[in-house]
C-alpha cells in the first residue's frame, strides 16, 4: 500500500503522532515501509537481535532497537540479509549499522545515526519489550511505525 509519511500527518491531525529526529538516516535498500512496532534494548551485543532476525517471522513488524549508540556496528549486511528472509519490513537502531555498501541493496529499510566498522563480540544482557526513548520519541511494544523518504512516525493508532 503506498502512502508518505507527510499526507499521514496532515489526515491524522487529531492524533498524537511522534516524529523521529531527522538524525536517523536510511541506510537499506527499502524506502518506504509501515508496520507493528516489536522493541529491543541492547547493551552493546547483537546476540538477541541476531537470533530474532534470523529465527522468526517479521511479516508486518518493524524492530526498533536501542543501543545507547555505543560506538559498535550493531547491524551490518548478515543480520539484514536475515530480516529479509524473515520478512522483517525494518530495523530503527539508537546506534550504529555496518556494510553500508551491501546493506543498501537489501530490500529493508535501516534506519541509524551513523556507520562505524567496529563490531563487539562479547555476549552481554538484552531485552525485549520495554519501552524504549530515543530520538524524541517513545516506542511501545505494539505501536506503529510508519517511515519514507521524509522520515518516521509513530503513533499507537493504525493509520492505513
Amino acid at each position: 500500500m503506498k502512502f508518505e509519511t507527510a499526507d499521514l500527518c496532515d489526515d491524522n491531525k487529531d492524533k498524537s503522532i511522534q516524529v523521529l529526529s531527522n538524525e536517523f538516516k536510511n541506510y537499506g535498500g527499502l524506502k518506504e515501509c509501515y508496520g507493528e512496532i516489536v522493541t529491543v534494548k541492547l547493551d552493546k551485543s547483537n546476540w538477541l537481535l541476531l537470533e530474532m532476525l534470523r529465527d522468526e517471522d517479521g511479516k508486518g513488524k518493524i524492530v526498533v532497537v536501542d543501543n545507547a549508540q555505543y560506538f559498535f556496528g550493531v547491524v551490518g549486511d548478515k543480520l539484514l540479509a536475515f530480516a529479509k528472509k524473515n520478512n522483517w519490513q525494518a530495523i530503527i537502531l539508537n546506534g550504529y549499522v555496518r556494510d553500508i555498501k551491501q546493506t543498501k541493496h537489501i530490500d529493508v529499510a535501516l534506519y541509524a545515526i551513523g556507520s562505524c566498522p567496529l563490531r563487539n563480540f562479547e555476549k552481554t544482557n538484552s531485552s525485549r519489550g520495554d519501552q524504549l526513548s530515543f530520538g524524541g520519541v517513545t516506542f511501545n511494544q505494539g505501536d506503529y511505525l510508519y517511515a519514507d523518504e521524509d522520515g518516521v512516525i509513530v503513533c499507537k493508532e493504525k493509520l492505513i
